[in-house]
């Protein structure tokens, strides 16, 4: 299996009053992070399936939500 495959997109919550360091921590624990957003105190990137355990327990990782996929139906599906 890929490292490629074994990634998977998180939002994660850190503490806004460590922010730099919560950063760097997750960074540390393995997370790819795309975009921060300190006004809101999270960051949003991608990690391994492995490494969620270690990005839960990073310094100032306060929450990691892993993304949720949503698909709506075709628009010629009998549901609508």
């Amino acid at each position: 299996m890929s490292d490629e495959t074994s990634l998977v997109r998180v939002m994660v919550a850190l503490d806004p009053d460590d922010f730099d360091k919560a950063v760097e921590a997750a960074r540390g624990a393995g997370m790819i992070i795309e975009s921060e957003q300190r006004e809101l105190g999270t960051a949003v990137g991608a990690v391994s399936e492995d490494a969620l355990g270690a990005l839960s327990a990073a310094y100032g990782v306060e929450d990691v939500e892993r993304e949720r996929g949503y698909q709506l139906p075709d628009p010629d599906s009998p549901v609508q």
